[in-house]
């Protein structure tokens, strides 16, 4: 078909994949392979069919469903699960979709698809929101996952991900959640290298919080902005609402600006900003 499409200009086809299949496991590196093996299935067809009429099926399936189960890659799908475990479980669902729709495997490609699909929509909703605290190798670092102190009366809170309309109102949610849930807080840095992008509906819900924190008397700065979000916080002035003078480049800097301020007048034994302190199992 190939060589008489050829002339034609048509669309190269190829062949099945459990023929495929053979032909990897018999050894074949070139395209030439499949130039002998049809000329094999001509001679065959041609000489020996009475020999083979006899022959069960299963013998043929046999043949068949060894070359194909030796595809099967199952270290694909441990590493899958140990980079992410739910890339391992959508590998999984879509390989046993796959078996159940055959043969239209398209259908249990498409399961893979919309499961990928709909954990990238999940993670873009609710990106990871970490409070940061110093560890032992004095870095910033994620409190709650390390089992650190936070500053009573600072917080610094890192948002993974673009802040757009489908999660602008999530940071509202866990500005207003620590808000809460510390009433000795004095003031919030928003660490922002991980929105590198801003839409309407996030620089409008990036307005209400400074809003809200300020109204309830705290302060709020932010650190680490890249260039596209500035210019979206200086095309809507929001950038005056937050003051350039609470914008900062980096995060030591910021912490360095702020931290007098916020403590001035207030009692902290150990500040997991300024030195490593005890964890939350009073453990070093």
């Amino acid at each position: 078909a190939n060589i008489l499409g050829a002339c034609g200009k048509s669309y190269p086809v190829s062949g099945s994949f459990s023929r495929s299949a053979v032909n990897l496991q018999a050894g074949a590196v070139t395209g030439m392979s499949s130039v002998f093996t049809s000329l094999m299935v001509v001679i065959v067809l041609l000489f020996f069919t009475p020999l083979l009429y006899h022959l069960p099926q299963a013998v043929l399936a046999a043949v068949i469903m060894m070359a194909v189960i030796g595809l099967i890659n199952t270290s694909g799908f441990i590493h899958a699960w140990k980079a992410q475990w739910y890339d391992g479980a959508i590998s999984i669902l879509s390989f046993i979709c796959t078996l159940a729709f055959a043969p239209h495997l398209d259908k249990g490609i498409m399961v893979g698809v919309a499961l990928s699909l709909g954990v990238f929509l999940y993670k873009s909703m609710r990106p990871r929101v970490a409070a940061l605290s110093l560890n032992e190798n004095r870095e910033l670092c994620n409190a709650t996952a390390f089992g650190l102190r936070e500053c009573k009366y600072i917080a610094v809170v890192r948002f993974d991900g673009p802040l757009f309309f489908a999660n602008a109102s999530f940071l509202e949610d866990q500005i207003t959640e620590r808000m809460m849930q510390n009433r000795k807080l004095r003031h919030i840095l928003l660490v922002s290298n991980g929105i590198n992008d801003m839409d309407a509906s996030g620089e409008e819900a990036l307005s209400l919080i400074v809003d809200r924190v300020r109204s309830n008397g705290l302060d709020i700065s932010m650190s680490g902005v890249n260039e596209s979000v500035i210019n979206v916080l200086k095309r809507t002035y929001l950038l005056e609402k937050i003051g350039t003078d609470h914008i900062y480049p980096t995060l030591e800097q910021a912490i360095e600006s702020i931290y007098k301020p916020a403590h001035k007048g207030a009692s902290e034994d150990c500040c997991p900003l300024a030195t490593v302190c005890p964890n939350q199992q009073g453990r070093k």
